[in-house]
């Protein structure tokens, strides 16, 4: 059955109880966001220049501003004042945020994107702005609501983590560089190429402190001592102990001649330093002699726990050195074998720690001994003659390990590499 009205005879009136429904509904919601915690304000973006027609009561206690001082104006009159790199050095700058907000709502699209405002009373705090577009039974936007969330302490938190972080990080260079030798001692019998770098996260940032150390000295008969190691864990803790560990090897090698006897003691003294932790070194003594003599002495290599050094005899294959022995930390008393390796003119000798031959691939596959002796050969390969210096070696050595990773995340890596003149 049809019913007519005055509107004209296709007109069908109003469900009066739908209506009533829609409009209980609607105080309803007026009543839950005049309630809720987080302040909202409603905009009329088909006006000219986009005024507020409504707030509620939070918008109020965050603002300052009452619901007069708002309605009629665009919302940007809470950014006025604010300084274009925000008064909170570190946080969002207004002057992004509010280009932001303009793609938006011309775009009639929602987001939320945090700026810097200033309340009523001239503070300013920075204002989490969730805008959404509130289309009508056609599509078309009239409105847009903003609900607003304070999240000034927030920032703030990210700021004070973001400086600790950055102490953390100057405080850690510090220690970095303390375990190392300023300057190495000059050695005209050899070259000398060293190559040191912290371990690397996936993101490329630095990670913590290191515990890989190594020092080159010259003892009052003449040889030269050259020492790498690597103390287990990082941070603050592995540096205090990479430090002991150092230093305990710095004062004995001016009274003990041998390197095999120099760890031995080194293992007494800094057993209860390395508490739970351990150390591997590598010390090598070379001989210093005439310049002209082609079949001097031998060095001496003394491996405690550390990985094998590797020869590249001129004119011939890279191979291992050294003979593996007990690790520094657990036991007081341990035993440290040498062996005697022949480097004449031109020989290279190549000290590193784990973090070479330990370097993954994505496919977490280890580069290995393999992978270090191909990169040795080479660099032998591509040096005429076999004059390649020690600079060339060590680059070799990290060209490697960059292939290898792609780009991932590296362990704590350091090269030493020596050459006879």
């Amino acid at each position: 059955m049809t019913t007519h009205s005055a509107a004209g005879p296709d007109a069908v009136p109003a469900d009066p109880a739908a209506a009533l429904a829609e409009e209980h509904l609607r105080s309803l919601l007026v009543r839950a966001a005049q309630q809720g915690r987080n302040a909202v304000c409603l905009s009329d973006v088909s006006l000219p220049d986009q005024p507020v027609v409504w707030v509620n009561e939070a918008f109020t206690a965050i603002t300052g501003y009452t619901f007069d001082q708002t309605v009629g104006r665009n919302c940007r009159f809470l950014q006025d004042g604010v300084p274009t790199a925000g008064e909170l050095s570190g946080g969002p700058d207004v002057t992004d945020a509010a280009r932001r907000i303009r793609e938006l709502i011309d775009d009639r699209r929602s987001g939320t994107v945090v700026i810097p405002n200033r309340r009523a009373d001239g503070g300013v705090f920075y204002n989490a702005l969730a805008l959404s577009p509130l289309p009508d039974e056609r599509g078309v936007v009239r409105y847009y609501l903003g609900v607003q969330q304070d999240v000034t302490e927030q920032i703030r938190a990210e700021q004070a983590r973001d400086r600790s972080y950055a102490e953390a990080a100057e405080l850690a260079d510090q220690l970095q560089n303390r375990l190392v030798p300023a300057m190495l001692a000059d050695t005209p019998e050899w070259d000398v190429a060293v190559r040191y770098q912290p371990a690397t996260r996936a993101d490329g940032s630095r990670g913590e402190v290191s515990g890989d150390f190594y020092d080159l000295q010259v003892r009052p008969d003449g040889h030269v001592l050259a020492v790498i190691g690597d103390v287990s864990g990082r941070g603050p803790r592995a540096a205090a102990t990479t430090a002991a560990l150092r230093w305990s090897i710095r004062g004995l090698s001016s009274v003990v001649d041998r390197p095999g006897r120099l760890l031995e003691h080194v293992a007494d003294a800094v057993h209860e330093a390395l508490d739970d932790r351990f150390a591997t070194v590598a010390a090598v003594r070379l001989p210093e002699f005439p310049a002209d003599a082609e079949a001097g002495r031998d060095a001496v290599v003394a491996l405690a726990g550390h990985p094998q050094p590797v020869l590249l005899p001129r004119g011939g294959p890279a191979r291992f050195v050294g003979r593996p022995g007990m690790l520094l930390g657990p036991f007081a008393d341990v035993t440290v074998l040498e062996e005697q390796v022949p480097v004449r003119s031109g020989d290279v000798l190549v000290l590193y720690t784990d973090g070479v031959t330990e370097a993954a691939s994505p496919e977490h596959e280890l580069l290995g001994d393999e992978g270090l002796l191909g990169a040795l050969d080479e660099a032998l390969d591509e040096a005429p003659g076999g004059a390649r210096t020690a600079d060339d070696v060590a680059d070799a050595v990290l060209r490697a390990v960059a292939r290898h990773v792609a780009g991932g995340p590296t362990d704590d890596l350091t090269l030493m590499v020596l050459r006879r003149r």
